[in-house]
């Protein structure tokens, strides 16, 4: 595992390096090696004086600087008009890249501190559920499906207790759009008919298809089932009546 030592407040040679050019304030492409330069090497010469065990790798960036900088000071060769033109290499492109790595991966870290610090300011609190046997009564004339459902099997109930008596008269089938045909004339006609009077059919076939022709005009927005208090009965009336 590498060891990092901070210097002070720096955390290595790139640190050090960016805090000088952005007190600088010098453009990170066109860096001033010659001054950055003198002014890392007086850091480490500070730190020296006190006493600070300085890593090696302060040394070597102080030796790359320092390259820079002679290859920088050093004249150019004219160019050559008899060879192909070669393109110029800054000798501070290498370290312009790292720099930027390096502020990417600060603003990263910046960040994430901010984002640690708002999340530091919450308290997460467990959601408070209640308890399966707590009923909570729907508001006034909220309807749902289990309302209905609950109304259907009442009437199926009731239907099958008379099965025994009706038994031997066997009911002719009845479509789905019959039905929802003869829901819509008793329902233009009376304007607002009790459920469970509405599903009351001679038998289940036609309770059921009663049921699920009120869930179609249901769906097509045709009708409105209303219940003014909870458990009371279900009242269904044309929508355009309502």
């Amino acid at each position: 595992m590498a060891l990092t030592l901070v210097l002070k407040d720096f955390s290595g040679p790139l640190d050090l390096l960016w805090h000088l050019i952005r007190t600088n304030e010098v453009d990170i492409y066109d860096i001033p090696i010659a001054a950055i330069t003198s002014q890392y090497l007086d850091y480490l010469h500070q730190m020296q004086e006190l006493r600070l065990d300085v890593a090696g790798d302060y040394f070597v960036m102080a030796a790359s600087l320092m390259a820079m900088k002679s290859q920088l000071l050093l004249p150019q060769p004219e160019p050559d008009p008899d060879l192909p033109e070669e393109e110029y290499v800054d000798p501070r492109a290498d370290l312009v890249a790292q720099l930027l790595t390096y502020q990417v991966y600060q603003e990263a870290a910046a960040d994430l501190r901010h984002r640690e610090h708002e999340r530091a300011q919450a308290f997460a609190k467990a959601a408070t559920l209640p308890g399966a046997d707590v009923a909570i009564p729907l508001a006034p004339g909220a309807i749902k499906l289990r309302d209905l459902t609950t109304a259907m099997q009442r009437v199926v109930a009731a239907q099958a207790a008379t099965a025994k008596t009706i038994a031997h008269i066997e009911a002719e089938p009845v479509s789905l759009s019959e039905r929802i045909g003869a829901v819509m004339a008793t329902l233009r006609d009376r304007h607002r008919v009790n459920f469970r009077e509405l599903v009351a059919q001679p038998s289940v076939d036609g309770v059921v298809t009663t049921f699920l022709a009120l869930l179609e005009l249901m769906k097509s927005d045709q009708i409105i089932c209303d219940q003014p208090a909870p458990f009371a009965e279900i009242t269904v009336m044309l929508k355009e009546a309502a």
